[in-house]
């Protein structure tokens, strides 16, 4: 009740406040929802635009709660950037209200659906983990940048020019990391993780994903799910579990020991970068490192 009182009060106050008409004398500011879509629209943008996120490293999306200091982020912003898909759970309503007074924009919008993986069929909701296939990520981005082209007009050249190196790059890597995890033999490229994050991964990189949790972070596993895990990992003989860097390894530390009693040792093959990225500085601190870094952790972890 709190949090929802407080997601209120936040759409309150950005109704309240009188957005000025922008001019070309404006300084951009884009505000992205997280850490993975600020690294991206900062490479694709350069230094014409000053680009910050309302989620830093870390910060799990599904259960953030927006904070009174965000509206002085989203106020001041000349464009919003979301991931879309519920992905921003309790942030769903407030972007809403926004779009009604300024350009928001979101990266899921330009992904054709029957490229989407849907999470429950018969709700008709899709997973929202798109970055992790490169790409309808790019697709996604690709929708984004010719809306920023449209808004800043003077930058579309610039924007253009960095987005076609940026999408050179990804698509290279993609190439590297697919030669990477192809020196695991196919039978034991099996993924298991906390939360159900990686399909679209698994999709791109040819891995098989399993998860205990469901999509959302804030689904909790049943005794049910534990035991359907287990039976699996103990059967296909499965080496490691991965936990994630924004996610409690509780529960993947009671498979573990579930494992255990079953007469099957499994290790913690290492953390893996899911719904946010890391320190900036660090292995995980960018887009492309964050795919460089779970490719690398997988191989190492089940070879």
């Amino acid at each position: 009740m709190k949090h929802l009182l407080l997601l209120l009060a936040l759409m309150a106050g950005i109704a309240g406040c009188r957005v000025k008409k922008e001019t070309e004398t404006d300084t951009p500011k884009i505000v992205c929802s997280t850490s993975i879509i600020r690294d991206c629209i900062q490479q694709i943008v350069g230094d014409s635009i000053e680009v910050t996120s309302l989620m830093g490293p870390g910060i799990d999306p599904h259960a953030y709660n927006p904070r009174p200091s965000d509206i002085a982020l989203l106020n001041n912003a000349t464009v919003v950037i979301y991931n879309g898909l519920h992905l921003e759970g309790k942030m769903v309503e407030l972007f809403e209200q926004l779009g009604k007074r300024k350009t928001v924009l979101a990266v899921s919008a330009s992904i054709p659906k029957n490229e989407l993986i849907l999470a429950d069929p018969s709700a008709g909701t899709f997973d929202p983990h798109i970055w992790f296939d490169t790409k309808i990520w790019l697709e996604g981005l690709e929708g984004i940048v010719e809306q920023l082209c449209k808004k800043y007009p003077k930058h579309a050249g610039a924007f253009t020019a960095n987005f076609n190196r940026f999408k050179a790059d990804v698509l290279a890597q993609q190439m590297q990391l697919k030669q990477q995890l192809a020196t695991i033999p196919a039978d034991q490229r099996v993924l298991i993780t906390s939360h159900d994050a990686f399909h679209y991964f698994g999709r791109s990189f040819d891995v098989k994903v399993k998860a205990l949790q469901g999509i959302s972070t804030t689904q909790e596993p049943g005794v049910r799910d534990v035991i359907d895990l287990v039976f699996f990992i103990t059967e296909n003989k499965v080496k490691a579990l991965f936990v994630e860097h924004s996610v409690s390894p509780k529960a993947i530390r009671t498979v573990i020991e579930s494992c255990s009693r079953k007469g099957h040792r499994v290790k913690i093959g290492g953390t893996l970068y899911s719904d946010a990225l890391g320190d900036p500085n660090g292995s995980g601190g960018t887009y492309s490192s964050m795919l460089r870094h779970n490719v690398t952790t997988i191989v190492q972890g089940l070879k």
